[in-house]
């Protein structure tokens, strides 16, 4: 802004004023457009801490390496892996995304997302109502500024209790209190990996979940698109795939939408295959048809089932 005010002291006369008003204008462009850099950054990234679930309630020793490629408008804007392990009845998910060419260039950015709890197998044992009870949700954040943390401490029933977090050196420790009553997770793993496990039993996506961490606090709302039989690029031939929507719906007064607002007024399409010999479903693509930045596209390059 600054450097703006100074070159129109060399501009003659009455231009000064508008060269200001039209720098001012292209710096408050530059700046949202920034900003929606940034938030669809961060917005994959806590999606695809979500979409790690993807294999839950498998058998009682399995997992998988998933990798995939996000492609937003022409750029090939991040890679995410995903990992997932479950065994004697525990699960344990992590999610890593990572910006990618001109994104990493304009704003470089790494999360790490992990989960971990016990896979349930009884109604007493459900607590809110999924098929795990989460008992650790912890993130890391990289940008170019600064270095933020987040852990969710749950309790024996899957109820979330407390959050510690830290940006650069400051530490803040808040117990979770005032959940609504129709609040039922603290994150996206969690209700994820409920989602997941309905769907090996019922092969349907519908679902209501409600989040709330004693911060953020949203909705998400999963349905059934039916199936869609066409060609996607792993496993390299044609699928009749699941198709699903989610719709992702802040509940809060503010602006704090986790994916731009399409996420509230758009769907994430995701479409789902079935590993027939493991049971195992896997993401085999996901979309946004819109954003700001262009339409986003989710493509996985390698599976390996363990």
């Amino acid at each position: 802004m600054c450097r703006f005010g100074a070159l129109a002291a060399f501009v003659p006369g009455s231009y000064a004023d508008e060269f200001k008003r039209k720098n001012l204008r292209k710096a408050k462009v530059l700046g949202e457009k920034k900003k929606n850099w940034r938030k669809g950054i961060c917005g994959i990234a806590l999606l695809f801490a979500g979409m790690g679930t993807f294999g839950v309630e498998t058998a009682e020793a399995a997992g998988f390496t998933q990798e995939m490629q996000v492609q937003i408008g022409v750029f090939d804007a991040a890679e995410v892996k995903l990992d997932y392990e479950q065994k004697e009845g525990k699960y344990d998910i992590s999610a890593e995304v990572r910006t990618a060419n001109l994104f990493d260039a304009l704003y470089p950015f790494t999360a790490r997302y992990g989960s971990r709890g016990k896979v349930v197998r009884s109604a007493a044992e459900k607590g809110n109502g999924g098929d795990v009870a989460a008992e650790l949700y912890q993130t890391y954040t990289k940008s170019r500024n600064h270095i933020r943390t987040k852990k969710i401490f749950y309790d024996a029933a899957g109820k979330a209790y407390k959050r510690i977090s830290t940006k650069d050196k400051k530490q803040n420790t808040v117990a979770i209190t005032g959940v609504p009553q129709s609040a039922d997770a603290a994150d996206l793993q969690t209700v994820f990996a409920g989602l997941i496990g309905s769907f090996r039993r019922t092969k349907s996506c519908a679902t209501v979940r409600e989040v709330y961490d004693g911060k953020k606090h949203y909705r998400v709302i999963a349905r059934d698109g039916g199936t869609e039989s066409r060609y996607f690029e792993l496993p390299g031939r044609t699928e009749n795939a699941y198709k699903c929507s989610i719709y992702i719906e802040n509940l809060k007064d503010n602006n704090d939408n986790i994916l731009w607002d399409v996420s509230a007024e758009k769907p994430i399409w995701l479409w789902i295959g079935v590993d027939a010999a493991a049971d195992l479903p896997y993401v085999l693509e996901i979309r946004i048809d819109s954003t700001p930045l262009g339409a986003l596209k989710v493509t996985p390059k390698t599976l390996e089932i363990k």
